[in-house]
């Protein structure tokens, strides 16, 4: 009977609760023969509460529970996307690491959550978001509204935003992302990515998007968890030719889909007719003139797949036929690094309608801005000055929080509008330089918010670089050398001489180790040898005096008797 209980348990779990995984790959034509591919590994689920998942990865669900958390977004990326070179992108992100969580609960627990997430999340992607303080956390009003479910309805007092411009992205994060998906990198879309091939690209962005959702299978509000991944490839630069397949853009082919995926596709959208290129395989659904789709769970007819686009007319460089309506950029405006500068940001609407735009830019507190000198100015094709139609400003403090600037603006038809504001960048505590203090700091990127048509378009600008006032960090280590060489030699010496007594002793007491010894007796035979030497030559010049003598004698004896016969 108690079996009986158990197994009708678990088949009504398995019955009500609703679990479903899909993969699928964009691959899509960009101008300047760039390829842009996005792997997309999407899993939905209403089993929340339970100690299995089938789809769902367990850590990761353990942390939204624990921490109330409603809906979760990071992006790590490397590169920036060239809205004016590839149109807009579906999965935009900054540049660097963006992490973005809707909390829910009680309200005052919110900055203690968010500290426990951030800590939480970095070890499970090796992403360093244990960095991002309170000083570069922001809650925005208006620009950040929540993609799923909430039951705190968008209040932006329980979201917590942070970015950080100067994280690197490397196999240390792909390799935890990708256990992440059920099967791992052993089988589906997942088994195409090698690291060694990922890097070498022009942009590369990764991501978890965590949502609460609702299905018509779910029993209730279910959890949405997609991983993506979007890369730009250079064809050109990785083979010398505009042609490209999955072994020359990633090294690998499809050789197993993943069995618990229920739709494995891969999509590729071109900019030239499909008569234009051979395309290999034939098995393919036509979708449009310039779209196919490839079912990977058919893999077992293909034996592998190896998608091959082969350009008929090499000479043809396709570019954008229809032009962004809205590009934004950001720069610094400087002299040096010590003296005040500007945050400058361009908006250049391209169509003959006016566009409204939600602009966001967060001001880090170490570059004290100065409200008062902001400056809203149409440039192009005429000059005049323009306001924000509503905005929000949430003062910096030092060492506390950002500065953080909303507003509403309204860019005219087929102008360009500048804003500004003036900084002054402060001299930081030695501690709170980074180890290469000389590479400087990068600022948030500015977020602009539109509407084009039914569509709600997000776009990130350029993170410039801001060079502060660096004091010479050689110095220190200068002056401790000099001193550190100073002071042991002459507290060497004086300890040497207050700490030993001179006591005369005779030599014959002096006891002599065996080297020593040795070096005495080499001193006595040298010395000895010497002394035969020089008695050998002394003798030898007393024989010759003792001739010399000899031979005066004779000659006098002669002399003597030569006079004695005259």
């Amino acid at each position: 009977m108690f079996r009986l209980t158990i197994c009708l348990v678990v088949l009504i779990n398995s019955v009500v609760c609703f679990e479903s995984y899909s993969e699928n790959l964009d691959i899509n034509h960009l101008p300047g023969n760039k390829v842009n591919t996005v792997f997309s590994f999407t899993s939905v689920s209403d089993n929340v509460n339970k100690q299995h998942f089938d789809v769902l990865p367990r850590p990761l669900v353990s942390i939204l529970l624990n921490y109330q958390i409603e809906e979760l977004h990071l992006s790590l990326t490397q590169g920036l996307w060239r809205d004016n070179l590839w149109g807009y992108s579906a999965h935009s992100a900054p540049p660097g690491g963006q992490f973005l969580v809707w909390f829910g609960g009680q309200l005052d627990t919110i900055n203690e959550r968010w500290v426990n997430v951030r800590n939480s999340i970095s070890g499970i992607t090796c992403a360093s978001l244990s960095a991002l303080s309170s000083e570069d956390t922001i809650s925005p009003k208006f620009s950040l509204k929540p993609a799923g479910l909430t039951s705190t309805k968008g209040d932006s007092r329980y979201m917590r935003y942070g970015v950080s411009p100067f994280e690197v992205v490397c196999t240390e994060n792909l390799t935890p992302w990708l256990k992440l998906l059920p099967c791992g990198s052993s089988a589906g879309l997942a088994s195409l990515l090698d690291a060694s091939k990922l890097y070498d690209t022009t942009y590369h962005s990764l991501a978890v998007n965590v949502r609460r959702v609702s299905c018509e299978a779910c029993a209730g509000p279910g959890w949405e968890l997609q991983l993506t991944l979007s890369l730009v490839f250079s064809p050109v630069q990785l083979s010398g030719r505009k042609d490209w397949s999955f072994r020359t853009m990633l090294g690998k082919t499809l050789v197993h889909s993943c069995p618990v995926s229920s739709s494995t596709t891969v999509k590729v959208r071109t900019l030239e007719p499909l008569d234009a290129l051979e395309i290999t395989p034939s098995e393919y659904e036509t979708i449009s003139d310039k779209e196919i789709v490839f079912d990977a769970r058919n893999i077992t007819s293909f034996k592998i797949l190896n998608v091959y686009i082969r350009f008929k007319n090499k000479e043809i460089t396709r570019e954008l036929t229809e032009k962004p309506p809205l590009l934004a950029h950001t720069y610094i405006s400087r002299v040096s690094s010590s003296s005040s500068g500007h945050i400058v940001s361009v908006f250049t609407n391209s169509r003959d309608q006016d566009i409204k735009i939600l602009y966001l830019q967060t001001i880090p507190w170490y570059l004290r801005a100065y409200i008062h000198t902001m400056k809203i100015e149409q440039i192009l094709p005429e000059s005049r000055e323009l306001k924000f139609e509503d905005m929000s400003l949430n003062l910096g403090k030092d060492r506390s929080h950002p500065y953080t600037l909303e507003g509403i603006l309204t860019v005219p038809a087929g102008s360009t509008v500048k804003f500004s504001i003036q900084f002054d960048p402060l001299m930081l505590r030695w501690n709170e330089y980074p180890p290469d203090a000389h590479h400087g700091r990068s600022i948030p990127s500015g977020i602009v918010t539109f509407r084009d048509g039914e569509q709600v378009i997000r776009l990130y600008t350029e993170s410039p670089l801001v060079y502060l006032p660096t004091p010479d960090f050689s110095m220190p280590f200068n002056v401790l050398c000099l001193v550190s060489t100073v002071i042991a030699i002459v507290y060497g010496s004086i300890f040497s001489l207050t700490t030993k007594d001179l006591v005369c002793i005779k030599e014959t007491e002096v006891k002599k180790g065996l080297l020593l010894q040795l070096v005495t007796a080499i001193r006595g035979l040298l010395k000895k040898e010497r002394s035969v030497k020089e008695g050998e030559k002394m003798k030898d010049d007393n024989n010759e005096v003792l001739d010399e003598s000899k031979n005066k004698g004779d000659d006098a004896c002669d002399s003597d008797k030569i006079e004695e016969v005259k």
